[in-house]
């Protein structure tokens, strides 16, 4: 059995992902609410319950609109990040698994959901689950930084602060997200012209980051590295529950090649160990280590790999089909994340 729950229903929503035990940002209805700005539709959170008794799933995406001359149709996705189905096991997760499909399926064929696309959660590793019931597609593999815990007591005095001056000369700072908005769109606009070869499916506008201000909240945070006052390159983070996560960069044409972006990253991981995160996941190799610069996150983290797949899972083929379906190429550039 299944309750589809609709993101008016604030409180259910939240008390679902509480008896998963679920702090994870990309889960919250907040966070799908942001998305929506990337990919118009209706933000909905699927509660499923193994009448078998393996366990339950929860499954957050949106519902997008496909039209065509007689009637209307739909797809869901995941949202731009993470997601996918989370499982709470009882007993077989395999059993649990096919289940789910099954009655998902049955759930898009009853609302003309002609397919899915899913973006599964490398830390979370969720599409491990799915490999037997669904061809699964390796994006790029992932990075997340295991924080330090065991800060001295004078570190976090220090780490805790607004800003922080370094014996390099940078200035690491922590941001109005609304006040320096534009401070940050300027740095992030050049970085995007630089890579005008790549086919951006999604080019994130002013109101996009508007969104996420709205929606987010405290659960957003924004850093910038300077020199001479001077900001060479700043980060939006997702910071809930245990983890930070990277969301958007932009640098400075300006700053020596990854210089400045090592050092912001090295000083939000030394900010979110201070402030209680465990995780600080941030994403692909080239935010990792930059070549140009031979530079790299500092110790003493250490840091954990995971893959990033996708999938896309056809309920309806034949009019599937009719609306010029993505080659696989292209399903990695519209639902990989860059």
């Amino acid at each position: 059995m299944y309750e589809l729950v609709l993101s008016s229903r604030i409180a259910r929503w939240q008390q679902i992902l509480d008896l998963f035990k679920i702090r994870d940002i990309y889960f919250t209805r907040d966070y799908l609410l942001s998305a929506l700005k990337l990919d118009p539709g209706e933000a909905m959170l699927f509660y499923y319950i193994d009448e078998e008794g393996h366990g339950e799933i929860v499954y957050p995406f949106i519902k997008r609109q496909l039209m065509n001359e007689e009637t209307s149709y739909y797809d869901i996705t995941s949202p731009f990040g993470y997601g996918g189905p989370f499982l709470k096991i009882n007993n077989d997760a395999s059993k649990l698994a096919a289940n789910f499909i099954r009655t998902f399926s049955e759930y898009c064929g009853s609302e003309r959901i002609l397919a899915e696309f899913i973006r599964f959660h490398p830390v979370l590793n969720n599409a491990a689950f799915f490999t037997d019931q669904i061809e699964m597609i390796s994006v790029h593999d992932t990075y997340t930084l295991q924080l330090n815990a065991n800060l001295s007591e004078s570190e976090a005095i220090k780490n805790s602060g607004m800003e922080s001056e370094k014996a390099n000369g940078f200035s690491f700072k922590k941001l109005g997200t609304v006040k320096h908005m534009f401070e940050f769109l300027v740095l992030y606009y050049s970085t995007i012209r630089k890579n005008e070869e790549k086919d951006n499916y999604y080019f994130f506008t002013n109101d996009y980051f508007e969104s996420l201000v709205s929606s987010l909240g405290p659960d957003l945070q924004l850093f910038g590295i300077y020199k001479d006052s001077k900001l060479l390159a700043a980060a939006y983070v997702l910071a809930k529950g245990e983890t930070i996560y990277h969301h958007l960069s932009g640098k400075s044409e300006d700053e020596i090649p990854g210089e400045a972006e090592t050092e912001l990253l090295n000083n939000i991981a030394e900010w979110g160990a201070s402030s209680g995160f465990k995780y600080f996941h941030i994403g692909n190799k080239n935010l990792l280590a930059s070549s140009g610069s031979g530079e790299s996150i500092q110790q003493p983290y250490s840091i954990m790999a995971s893959t990033y797949f996708i999938a896309r899972l056809i309920h309806d083929r034949d009019n599937y089909e009719a609306f010029q379906p993505l080659e696989e190429k292209e399903l990695i550039k519209r639902y990989g994340n860059s």
